[in-house]
């Protein structure tokens, strides 16, 4: 059992109902709308449960990527992309906060994106 195969695959599965591709890390390169599942910081936080059980709490962005062709548009898209995302977090994880968008060049593409705060819990 690993954090890859408990915490992230399944959550980039769950992710994948949406529709947008969904990358579990940062692409070299993307198509939109995306989302991204990229570490936090802190990424990881220990916690020792009586000295033999190590609980970590994993803090993660999830990154939503929408095309920004037109700033009024993209913005909508990034909305619509952001709460799709935090309508389908499973059980199990903490949903924080929005960023505000930034724009993003990424080779040739020019993309607007947002971060949501999430954590979850894995025990060793």
């Amino acid at each position: 059992m690993t954090i890859e195969t408990d915490i992230r695959t399944p959550l980039q599965t769950t992710l994948s109902t949406i529709a947008a591709n969904v990358y579990n890390g940062i692409p070299e390169t993307m198509t939109s709308p995306s989302i991204c599942l990229v570490p936090g910081s802190p990424y990881l936080e220990s916690l020792l449960i009586n000295g033999a059980t190590t609980k970590v709490k994993i803090n993660f962005n999830v990154t939503g990527v929408v095309g920004y062709s037109s700033n009024a548009a993209a913005l909508d898209n990034l909305e619509q992309l952001m709460i799709s995302i935090i309508s389908t977090m499973p059980a199990g994880y903490t949903v924080g906060d929005v960023s505000s968008p930034q724009p993003l060049e990424v080779g040739a593409g020019k993309y607007l994106t947002a971060d949501l705060q999430i954590s979850t819990y894995y025990t060793d």
